[in-house]
């Protein structure tokens, strides 16, 4: 019996931290507004990996309003107003829509918990990571007005 209770206690206590984890995760970035009118693309990882469909390529298509190929120009990461969490800004210019109608500009920003800000690193799990000069294949929809990558890092490719 006892091993019951501390197996569920130990149960509670992940799924706190995990919360307030997630929580953290999903706060919302609080640095400059994006600079030339560019559509901003959160991504925050956490429920999207929980899904088996994001092992299916089919799936990640499907599920996108948005398939963009494109070229990463800028990555810098900032701390947030309260420097509670560091938050990584990549700037994406668009080369061509594979899905989707094309916006107005042609740059994106997609905002990414977690970054690297002079020695500190703050590492959150399931999130793409961009290079400046990669092609990319971006995978992304739109909820309510927000934009979001499909499916975290599985729905970004190299090209």
């Amino acid at each position: 019996m006892k091993n019951v209770k501390s197996i569920r206690t130990g149960f509670i206590v992940v799924v706190s931290v995990g919360l307030v984890i997630s929580s953290a995760c999903l706060s919302e970035p609080t640095g400059p507004p994006s600079p030339g009118g560019k559509v901003i693309v959160k991504q925050s990882g956490g429920a999207g990996m929980l899904i088996s469909e994001c092992s299916d390529r089919f799936y990640i298509t499907e599920t996108a309003d948005y398939i963009i190929n494109g070229t990463v120009e800028k990555v810098e990461s900032r701390w947030n107003e309260g420097r509670t969490g560091i938050f990584t800004y990549t700037d994406l210019r668009i080369e061509n829509y594979v899905k989707g109608t094309p916006f107005a500009q042609n740059m994106l920003q997609i905002v990414t918990p977690g970054g690297t800000v002079g020695e500190i690193t703050q590492w959150v799990e399931d999130q793409p990571i961009f290079h400046e000069g990669k092609k990319v294949r971006i995978y992304f929809q739109e909820v309510s007005g927000e934009f979001s990558i499909v499916c975290g890092p599985f729905g970004v490719e190299e090209r």
